[in-house]
């Protein structure tokens, strides 16, 4: 199925419509496109924010718990109570911290233990809670069975997992004078709070390894930094920033699944690189298989190899950038709109003076020369009508000369065929009447010399009527061709005139059509009887030439010539012998000035 548009308004309307339509889309797209990666980089900056604020609190954390933990295996207030306590076996000290047993405050079986030791533990305990540290603790002796001392006012027992993890963590400290550190661990499978342990060694005067300080750290502080559900701090309804350890674990609570610390897998990417020590931020999906934006970093921990994550969803994060689509599908829809009634209203104002141009055209092409157009602009549309009407008018006046060379040589060719048949026809038949008047009542003489007279009149009747008859069709142009038809033209016209008439033909075959010879014999005719009546010459030639293309008529004489005036090719004549040339596709030329005589070529195409 084909669909023509044939309205110029419809083509403008639409061509307008395409303009418009096409400028909006790229300014939309580029628009939307240029917002989403501004709010994915917004987005994308936050988090890295979010990230670097969350890791900066949490090394900040454990920094002053490693702080913590120094002053109190430096302080003398420790040494004194390690060193009142050494020679107390360990139920002297305290009940034994194994798995099952209790605190219980340092004795020596009815005996207190010295006043210092005991000064130097309740400054040791003030200095614990003026720093809200939940569990510290003292471990020496043996390596396979040291004796773990609470610190703190508690009567909490240990379960066999917190024990090993404190025999663990002295093992390691008795070759390293740095922190030792134990990762989060439940302490028992109904733990909810996962706990850390940092220690940290105390020497003796020999550089022995006497005892040493652990330090407690529950998860419960951890997720106090890391949980947050305030939407002010960049993470919106969906994000959060969360702790993973090397084991993909995570560390710190989620948001959305409670108890996930040392439960949850998070197995993403962003995890996977920042593992890897590789910092960076990327879209992929999370530990809910959600799609999210996430910034990753590994933290600077002695001890942990952990790593900070910070996400959010990617659906929440663009959710400006939708809300920006459809304001951008609403203002193109106005500006369409808009566009379109702009569009209508050029239209209109291109086209209706194109409308009236072409209804006048029409008219004119009826024969109707009578319209004309309003000219209401200076633009090119108002030249076009300005032409138009400028058209019409030499149309109308062209017509009219026309008409009138055609209507003045049809009375010519009248007054002539009159004159001839007057002056020779009508005379001759006057005279042959008169003659036989005249012999009324004579004898048979009179009559039979009359007759012989009125036979010769008739005869040379015949001879004028013929000759009327050939001026006006000449039987020869069919009957043998337009070169002799024109070469008796020019013989019978030198023998009339005295003129000396020549005529050539080249190359002519006599093919062309009827038309074609009538029309070329008589602008012969006519250049022949316009040279005879007004040039004054003595010598005319005539030629008629043949090519591959065109057919040549060529009139020359010698005689006055005249004087062209721009726009007219002279008298009525030559404007027939024009106007017969341009019906044919032909060219019709003069050739001539005052007393260089004058030539005239008419060259017509051949048919194919």
């Amino acid at each position: 199925m084909h669909f023509r548009v044939t309205s110029i308004t419809t083509k403008l309307l639409l061509l307008f419509m395409f303009v418009g339509l096409a400028s909006v889309t790229v300014v939309g797209i580029y628009s939307f496109y240029s917002a989403r990666d501004a709010i994915v980089k917004r987005t994308m900056d936050q988090l890295i924010s979010v990230r670097a604020v969350k890791k900066q609190q949490i090394e900040y954390f454990f920094t002053e718990k490693t702080r913590n933990l120094e002053f109190l295996s430096k302080s003398n207030d420790m040494k004194v109570f390690v060193a009142g306590t050494q020679g107390l076996t360990p139920l002297q000290a305290t009940r034994s911290r194994e798995p099952g047993t209790v605190n219980r405050e340092p004795e020596n079986g009815s005996r207190k233990v010295g006043a210092g030791v005991n000064e130097a533990l309740n400054n040791i305990r003030f200095f614990i809670g003026c720093y809200g540290l939940p569990g510290i603790f003292l471990i020496r002796g043996s390596l396979d069975k040291p004796s773990v001392i609470s610190l703190n006012d508690s009567s909490a027992a240990l379960s066999a997992r917190e024990y090993s993890r404190f025999v663990q963590l002295w093992r390691s400290m008795q070759d390293n004078d740095s922190m030792a550190v134990i990762d989060l661990f439940r302490k028992s499978d109904t733990d909810t709070l996962p706990a850390c342990f940092l220690g940290r060694g105390i020497r003796d005067v020999s550089g022995k390894l006497a005892a040493a300080v652990i330090l407690e750290v529950s998860s419960l502080d951890i997720n106090r930094i890391m949980l947050q559900n305030n939407s002010r701090i960049g993470l919106g309804q969906s994000g959060e920033a969360y702790l993973v350890g090397h084991d993909l674990l995570m560390r710190s609570e989620s948001r959305f699944i409670q108890g996930s610390v040392l439960k949850t897998t998070v197995n993403s990417l962003s995890a996977q690189r920042a593992i890897s020590h590789r910092t960076g931020a990327l879209v992929t999906p999370d530990y809910r298989n959600i799609k999210v934006f996430s910034a990753y970093e590994p933290i600077n921990v002695q001890g942990l190899n952990w790593v900070i994550l910070a996400e959010i969803d990617y659906a929440e994060s663009l959710i400006p950038v939708d809300r920006i689509r459809n304001d951008i599908v609403l203002v193109s829809l106005v500006i369409s709109l808009f566009i379109l009634a702009i569009a209508r209203l050029i239209s209109i104002m291109i086209t209706q003076p194109l409308i009236r141009l072409k209804n006048a055209a029409l008219k004119a092409g009826q024969g109707d020369y009578s319209s004309r157009v309003d000219v209401r602009s200076t633009d090119e549309i108002g030249a076009l009508a300005l032409t138009f009407n400028t058209m019409i008018d030499r149309i109308r006046e062209e017509r009219s000369r026309r008409l009138s060379a055609m209507f003045d040589g049809q009375e010519m060719e009248r007054q002539r065929v009159s004159r001839e048949l007057h002056d020779g026809l009508g005379q001759k038949l006057v005279g042959a009447k008169l003659q036989l008047e005249n012999c009324e009542g004579e004898d048979f003489k009179c009559l039979q010399k009359t007759y012989v007279e009125i036979r010769n009149v008739f005869g040379s009747l015949i001879d004028e009527t013929r000759q009327i008859s050939n001026d006006l069709m000449p039987p020869a142009l069919h009957e043998l061709g337009l070169a002799n038809a024109l070469e008796n033209l020019c013989i019978t016209a030198g023998r009339q005139t005295g003129i000396e008439i020549g005529f050539f033909s080249h190359g002519f075959k006599d093919s062309p059509d009827d038309k074609t010879i009538v029309y070329l014999y008589r602008m012969g005719q006519e250049a022949l009887n316009n040279a005879i009546r007004h040039s004054g010459a003595g010598v005319i030639n005539m030629q008629l030439i043949e090519n591959k293309e065109n057919l040549i008529l060529i009139i020359e004489d010698n005689g006055s010539g005249f004087e062209q005036t721009r726009g007219s090719a002279g008298g009525n004549g030559l404007y027939n012998m024009k106007e017969r040339a341009d019906i044919l596709g032909g060219t019709f030329s003069i050739e001539t000035g005052p007393g260089k005589g004058t030539t005239i070529r008419v060259k017509i195409p051949k048919k194919a």
